[in-house]
């Protein structure tokens, strides 16, 4: 309780400093101009390659992603067969995209920067190669754990198989995935915190940052995917007012979460006296 209350405190001095909201609001601009198009590629992504992969691989691809959106996926592949985009739409779409998560990976690095209290010391170019080359490496990240988790789901179901238990496959699978997807998000987070600031943080201080954005990411993906199957449906979720602007309220909710995790472990790091 005491140290709720300490927390506490420290927030509402750090808030002096700079305002997490408004730091908050400043990212999630940055990100939602990524992430609609990044929607739009996972769309096309099925729509162009559906045809080419399994059912085992498009459907562990859509347990990796949050429940509300597996209508998009399925009526992706559906679409597989029609009239797809061409080439050049395609290559200047890439660059609408690329050029957007460059610009919202470079604003969450001058953010953390900020939110840490740390004077920025880097020149402007050398934030903007440090922001392409990190979007090279987290997407290289993100395949490689999802080829990874297809790798383990076949050695689960055939050592499940072998062992006469593809009764509880499901159910442990379910876990599994859980646990995964909160390890992965955490540890990417904890690198995130530990390379983006102009002072190189410690894994053991950027953990806890890390464990506390896994944690309130997947708790705000449960709430909104409860909503939109309470609320809404999948078709109004895109093609109606509500749908687009709780998913804007939920990235700035991710983004608030995001920059309250470095608040997090600034807070640790004065409380160790570092």
């Amino acid at each position: 309780m005491k140290l709720l209350y300490e927390f506490y405190f420290f927030v509402k001095n750090h808030k002096k400093n700079y305002s997490i909201l408004n730091l908050a609001a400043q990212l999630s601009y940055r990100v939602l101009l990524a992430f609609i198009p990044f929607i739009m590629l996972i769309y096309n992504f099925f729509s162009w390659f559906a045809q080419g992969l399994n059912d085992q691989v498009l459907e562990s691809l859509k347990v990796l992603f949050p429940g509300f959106l597996d209508e998009m996926f399925n009526t992706a592949a559906a679409n597989a067969a029609g009239p797809q985009t061409s080439h050049w739409a395609n290559i200047v779409f890439g660059f609408f995209i690329l050029y957007a998560s460059v610009c919202a990976v470079r604003s969450l690095i001058l953010t953390i920067n900020k939110v840490m209290l740390i004077p920025e010391k880097r020149n402007y170019f050398l934030v903007w190669g440090l922001a392409v080359l990190y979007l090279v490496i987290l997407v290289i990240l993100i395949l490689v754990v999802f080829y990874l988790y297809i790798f383990t789901q076949k050695i689960s179901t055939s050592f499940f198989e072998y062992m006469n238990l593809s009764d509880i496959f499901i159910k442990f699978w379910q876990g599994f995935t859980l646990i995964y997807i909160s390890a992965i998000i955490a540890l990417l987070v904890t690198a995130i915190y530990m390379y983006t600031p102009s002072v190189r943080m410690s894994f053991f201080f950027a953990l806890p940052g890390g464990v506390f954005v896994s944690l309130g990411w997947l708790s705000i993906i449960g709430l909104y995917e409860a909503f939109i199957k309470n609320h809404l449906q999948i078709e109004s979720l895109f093609s109606s007012l509500e749908g687009p602007f709780s998913l804007i309220i939920v990235v700035y909710v991710f983004c608030i979460i995001l920059t309250f995790g470095c608040v997090v472990n600034l807070f640790l790091l004065k409380k160790i006296g570092r």
